[in-house]
């Protein structure tokens, strides 16, 4: 499971309260100008807490995806590497199988024929 830190929730949380304070402004009975003014101080204010909340993401996921970006995709060849053959194994039993190796309805009756032999 991966490790969220409530970070959607703080998203919603935020986003929510964005649209809770706009909707409210709307609604209240105040002349146009108050609450355009209302609004505008209100979108700095969410503005300035965007901002703060998106620097404080940079700063902690920062190196965390630095370090993803350079240890990906050595581990994905390393994976591929050892995958390949296997992977050439299965494939080659499969699509070519081997002439000398009886398959399974040769067995079965090469098996029927030897009771056969023996309850006779």
């Amino acid at each position: 499971m991966s490790k969220d830190n409530g970070g959607g929730f703080s998203s919603g949380l935020i986003l929510g309260a964005i649209i809770g304070a706009v909707a409210g402004i709307l609604m209240a009975p105040k002349p146009g100008s108050e609450t355009r003014s209302e609004l505008m101080e209100k979108s700095d204010y969410w503005r300035e807490k965007a901002e703060q909340l998106s620097d404080l993401v940079v700063d902690r996921l920062g190196p965390t995806l630095e370090a993803v970006r350079e240890n990906v995709p050595p581990t994905l060849e390393n994976m591929k590497s050892r995958v390949d053959p296997l992977i050439e194994q299965v494939n080659s039993r499969f699509i070519n199988p081997e002439p000398h190796l009886p398959n399974e309805s040769e067995s079965n009756n090469s098996t029927n024929i030897e009771n056969s032999e023996k309850s006779t």
